[in-house]
């Protein structure tokens, strides 16, 4: 599961990146893998959670929720 949003903002400089993946973990079945940053950047990431895979799609798609509602749009 792969989700890649952008909110673009001329008039504020704002040109923005959030990714969103489920990927394979060592130690649990599947991991949240967030990355986020300013487009053309290298941005940070951070695992956001672990375990199930039902686990990591509910938290994905909470988030995926969270970011269209401060502006983001699907790319």
């Amino acid at each position: 599961m792969e989700i890649h949003l952008e909110k673009i903002d001329a008039r504020r400089n704002c040109y923005r990146f959030y990714e969103i993946t489920v990927e394979p973990d060592l130690f649990a079945q599947a991991a949240l893998v967030v990355r986020w940053g300013r487009i053309g950047g290298r941005g940070r990431s951070r695992i956001a959670g672990s375990g199930s895979v039902r686990e990591a799609q509910d938290l994905a798609t909470r988030l995926l929720k969270l970011r269209l509602r401060h502006g983001y749009a699907l790319r």
